[in-house]
């Protein structure tokens, strides 16, 4: 399976980069993983709805005709490890070409990308920093498919 992680900004922590690292190499024995950090728009002159405008543009053309995109928001459904790992399973099985998933900017995202997303996933129903939802992000799908492996990575 090819997996596109695409997301606002870059991590300004080295801490945080460094996990996001390892778990992209983790990966690498489960799927094609591709990462693609967009330049963080600063607000100067823009409102923030034509910030979302300009970042929705930019997020819209790391995303294929093809791709099924789930974007991350806090309204999204929430998903156990498991039901991820059966979602994930259930994508492979009717091969889906690639998925792409997406964090918006700091300000969210454009009704644009919404409308676009074929998913809308919530990591959690606290306030995280972008860091940690990128770190969150992929620490999960990298758990979903140990679960598909039976590896001993998840207790359950």
């Amino acid at each position: 399976m090819k997996i596109k992680l695409v997301w606002i900004g870059r991590s300004k922590d080295k801490n945080f980069a460094d996990l996001i690292d390892q778990y992209r190499k983790r990966l690498s024995h489960y799927c094609s993983l591709e990462i693609a950090e967009l330049k963080e728009l600063k607000p100067g002159r823009l409102s923030a709805a034509e910030l979302m405008k300009k970042e929705a543009e930019l997020l819209l053309r790391q995303v294929a005709d093809q791709d099924l995109m789930v974007l991350m928001d806090e309204r999204g459904r929430q998903w156990t490890s498991m039901e991820l790992s059966q979602w994930l399973q259930a994508k492979m099985n009717i091969a889906t070409p690639r998925m792409t998933l997406v964090i918006g900017g700091a300000w969210g995202v454009d009704a644009k990308v919404t409308q676009r997303a074929d998913r809308i996933w919530s990591l959690s129903k606290l306030t995280l920093t972008h860091d940690m939802a990128r770190v969150f992000l992929i620490e999960q799908i990298y758990r979903g498919f140990t679960i598909l492996r039976g590896e001993k990575y998840h207790n359950e």
